[in-house]
């Protein structure tokens, strides 16, 4: 623990720099070059399918997925699944809206996320009904004004899947 106020921006400063330099580190699938596990690929496309399904049945547009979302939800995904940490926001503080800053997505209106965490054997499944059942999460999967979506999943060292979606809603030409 730094003593001093230099030795505490000392370590700041280094962790920063670390941070950075793990950044480079960061497998490609993370950077929207396409998940680089098949089986996370397949898992990524059912979601996806499955929550449009569930808003279908609520006579609600299907989500157009998008591979810019899908960088932002995997790297979210392979944060949590790295750091073992499960949560709305980095251990840094930032939340979905500065991710998809940092991420370089512009020019939506709205914005929501779900994620979640599973180690069960049909995981889709398991993250679709947790979400269905908890209101917070259900008005994303229901939320009209939502038409875009990105979906990132991650697996940690014990196999534990991360799971993050996106949901935007952008301007539609007409």
């Amino acid at each position: 623990m730094p003593t001093r106020p230099c030795h505490a921006m000392g370590f700041l400063l280094g962790f920063w720099l670390a941070l950075v330099a793990s950044l480079s580190l960061v497998p490609a699938a993370a950077h929207g070059a396409g998940a680089a596990d098949p089986e996370l690929a397949r898992l990524e496309a059912e979601l996806t399918a499955s929550v449009n399904g569930y808003r279908g049945q609520h006579r609600l547009i299907p989500l157009a997925r998008r591979p810019d979302l899908d960088a932002v939800a995997r790297a979210h995904s392979l944060d949590m699944a790295t750091r073992r940490f499960f949560s709305h926001h980095t251990p840094e503080g930032a939340d979905w809206v500065a991710r998809l800053g940092a991420g370089r997505v512009e020019g939506f209106a709205m914005a929501g996320e779900n994620v979640g965490v599973t180690s069960k054997g049909q995981p889709n499944q398991e993250i679709l009904n947790g979400w269905i059942h908890s209101p917070a999460h259900r008005e994303n999967l229901l939320a009209r004004p939502y038409n875009a979506t990105g979906v990132g999943i991650a697996r940690s060292a014990d196999g534990s899947l991360y799971y993050t979606q996106l949901y935007l809603s952008f301007p539609v030409d007409r």
